[in-house]
């Protein structure tokens, strides 16, 4: 054999055995490369966009003004010592923890109603799932036409009842207002999951409670709930993140008024970018709600691992 030969195939082998990529089995690296376009998708969508806005939270960049220039944290401490930023940070988290609570709350007494006596009918079960199916603005537009004018359809209900006609997108009423269509939009998913998930609670069990005294509290609270706890951990996780981002229907209602009563991170954001062009907070509010979904992720992962195991 030519030794010029084999020397080049032993170079090329060590060579190889630097790289993990040719270190893979064939049937595994078609995967991956299979897995690829997905790989890029991700970094071209969700990581460079990330990365662009802790950039941009370092500079001081307002659009077709001055050239970006780097002013390390003192955005971050413009967004910490503003009482206003610290009034839509503290506004979204009230707003996040009222909303998921309240949709839990009727998602999980209506799916234990549901699967309890409504089992078979699965047109009042497409019933609750309508709102869901419907798209944020389309639905906020019909909420306005109910809700905005004194002679609305809203107030003309509430006048059957004695009561003088609100103001429901006015200073006092707007937040409730827009954690009402909220709660209406997005329970049903809620609904939809756990109604899900109590469809594989054993019957037996439940029975062998009931059996034993337990009533229908002790049932639900000692056997139904451990059983579809999993799943209730991922229904919430799903609609913290949803709800910590919430924009389209407040957008639609309020724009964020009046005087900023319904401003969250997800309606600053959008302000401080695309209406006065400052995307140096605009990247610092990103960034902190990047932070927080972050961090309720983390949390939630924690308490399904721990089901896991457990």
């Amino acid at each position: 054999m030519d030794p010029s030969l084999s020397t080049t195939r032993q170079t090329t082998e060590n060579a190889r055995s630097f790289i993990p990529f040719f270190r893979i089995s064939t049937t595994d690296r078609l995967g991956y490369l299979l897995l690829a376009p997905a790989f890029l998708l991700f970094f071209g969508v969700l990581l460079l966009p990330s990365l662009f806005n802790i950039y941009t939270s370092f500079q001081e960049w307002v659009l077709f003004g001055d050239a970006p220039r780097f002013v390390g944290w003192d955005n971050y401490l413009e967004v910490f010592s503003d009482p206003r930023y610290l009034a839509t940070i503290w506004r979204t988290l009230q707003f996040v923890v009222v909303t998921v609570g309240l949709q839990f709350l009727i998602g999980f007494v209506v799916a234990l109603l549901l699967d309890r006596y409504l089992n078979e009918l699965r047109s009042v079960q497409i019933i609750f799932l309508l709102p869901m199916m419907i798209s944020e603005v389309a639905a906020a537009l019909g909420w306005r036409l109910l809700l905005v004018g004194q002679y609305s359809f809203l107030n003309w209900l509430v006048g059957l009842f004695g009561f003088s006609p609100q103001v429901w997108l006015g200073p006092q009423l707007a937040f409730l207002s827009i954690i009402f269509v909220e709660v209406w939009q997005h329970t049903p998913f809620v609904i939809l999951l756990i109604f899900a998930a109590l469809q594989g609670v054993s019957k037996e069990l439940v029975e062998a409670g009931k059996l034993d005294g337990a009533g229908t509290w002790a049932t639900v609270r000692h056997i139904v709930f451990p059983l579809i706890q999993p799943a209730v951990l991922v229904v919430l996780m799903f609609r913290t993140m949803f709800a910590l981002r919430a924009f389209g229907a407040i957008w639609t209602l309020t724009h964020g008024g009046p005087a900023n009563r319904t401003t969250v991170l997800g309606i600053d954001i959008y302000q401080q970018a695309f209406v006065i062009f400052d995307l140096g907070v605009a990247g610092v509010l990103s960034v902190l709600l990047t932070v927080f979904s972050g961090i309720i992720s983390i949390l939630y992962i924690r308490f399904l691992s721990r089901e896991a195991l457990s």
